[in-house]
């Protein structure tokens, strides 16, 4: 028999086809080559017009992808696994978790099981139904179908996702009041300051017209005139600065140097770089602990992180493992051995001993725990500068105010 596939080796996708008596041999054939099957299916099942497949992402399932939630993508493949470790077919399988989700996703999984019926292997047809999932999730439902363990990959895509959104829900949870108070005090002394106050000094003028001001008063003055006149601009400045470094940051030479800066900001940038770590450390583990080579195991890594300074890393890493070198020696050629010490140790022990992805694992665990220390530090820092700030201001209003009051009583005798 004749079967195509598609197979990741030393992290570069390629397609072919190879002769083999059955199935089982087409793998063994594959895999003694080195490959990562991603796909196989015998050639005949191919449309004889020779179109070419559909590509991957096309616009209509990467706009459904925008109403499903990651939660429900996260349980839907936790209760695929189950059903599949149960011994459920996998087309009844996923019939079953279509009538538990939502319509949009159910939609999806009804596409995706009717390309498997066609012959299409399950990490193709969710490659072109639903590749909102993710390169790490395809890649694992790839390595599933090619070595018999789907239901054991399918737990650990899911254990991924719930782990990476419980840890950006942390984060957003913990800067959701900070950013709101922060909002709330500039609002409060912009109006105090440009509003307010004005108001106040109309009526102190008319009082004691001619008479002298405090020093403190002619300050706020001063500020008070300033806000009135330049206080717009000061409101839609740092949006536009805010606005030029997002298009500035598509371009990857500009992209990682934000986001290198980002990771030295003082408090801020050791939460990003605890956030880095915890996801990356944990998403390699995963995949070396499914048998993805490392290679394939690292630009599956690099295409899941946020921060383009990594990505670069992970690039570099690529590169020296290739040439034949150790991860632990591609870790400190590159600037992760300062971005997350700790693996360096944790990576070169294992290397040696065995459980490497049980190491990485740890590490994701010990910096997902320093993240949340740091988040927790950070709220209970930034929470009473607030306070002291908009308490400095509207003392200093009201201190302006009696001192300017005093001056015109004085004034009157």
């Amino acid at each position: 028999m004749v079967f195509d596939y598609t197979a990741l080796r030393n992290g570069n996708r390629t397609s072919g086809t190879i002769e083999a008596e059955s199935r089982q041999a087409a793998i063994k054939q594959l895999r003694g080559r080195g490959y990562a099957i991603m796909a196989l299916q015998p050639s005949t099942e191919k449309k004889a017009s020779g179109k070419k497949p559909k590509k991957t992402g096309n616009a209509r399932s990467m706009m459904a992808g925008l109403f499903v939630s990651n939660k429900q993508v996260e349980i839907s493949l936790h209760q695929l696994a189950s059903l599949l470790r149960a011994g459920v077919p996998i087309i009844t399988a996923f019939n079953a978790i279509s009538r538990q989700a939502s319509k949009t996703l159910a939609d999806i999984y009804e596409r995706i099981t009717l390309k498997v019926k066609q012959g299409n292997s399950l990490r193709r047809s969710m490659e072109e139904e639903a590749p909102f999932m993710g390169r790490v999730t395809l890649g694992l439902v790839g390595v599933g179908e090619a070595n018999g363990t789907l239901d054991e990959m399918l737990s650990y895509a899911a254990e991924l996702m719930e782990k990476a959104r419980k840890v950006k829900g942390q984060i957003i949870q913990a800067f959701a009041y900070p950013a709101f108070v922060v909002l709330m005090a500039a609002g409060v002394s912009y109006y105090m300051v440009a509003v307010v106050f004005p108001k106040i000094m109309t009526f102190i003028q008319k009082q004691g017209s001619g008479v002298p001001l405090p020093a403190p008063t002619r300050i706020l003055i001063t500020v008070s005139d300033f806000l009135m006149e330049w206080g717009l601009v000061l409101m839609v400045t740092p949006v536009i600065i805010v606005a030029v470094l997002v298009m500035l940051r598509t371009v990857p030479r500009y992209g990682q140097r934000i986001d290198h800066a980002l990771l030295r900001l003082p408090l801020l940038g050791l939460a990003f770089r605890e956030h880095c770590n915890t996801m990356w450390c944990r998403t390699l583990g995963a995949l070396l602990g499914s048998g993805i080579d490392v290679v394939s195991a690292l630009a599956l890594v690099s295409e899941t992180m946020g921060n383009m300074y990594y990505v670069e890393q992970f690039r570099l890493m690529q590169e020296i493992i290739r040439q034949g070198r150790s991860l632990t020696h591609g870790i400190t050629q590159t600037a992760l051995h300062r971005l997350c010490p700790i693996a360096v140790t944790m990576v070169s022990v294992s290397e040696e001993t065995g459980g490497l992805s049980e190491s990485l694992l740890y590490v994701a665990d010990f910096s997902e725990d320093r993240l949340t220390r740091r988040v927790a530090l950070m709220g209970t820092l930034i929470e009473p500068a607030i306070f002291i700030f908009v308490g400095g201001i509207v003392g200093f209003v009201y201190f302006a105010f009696f001192l300017a009051m005093l001056s015109v009583t004085k004034s009157a005798r």
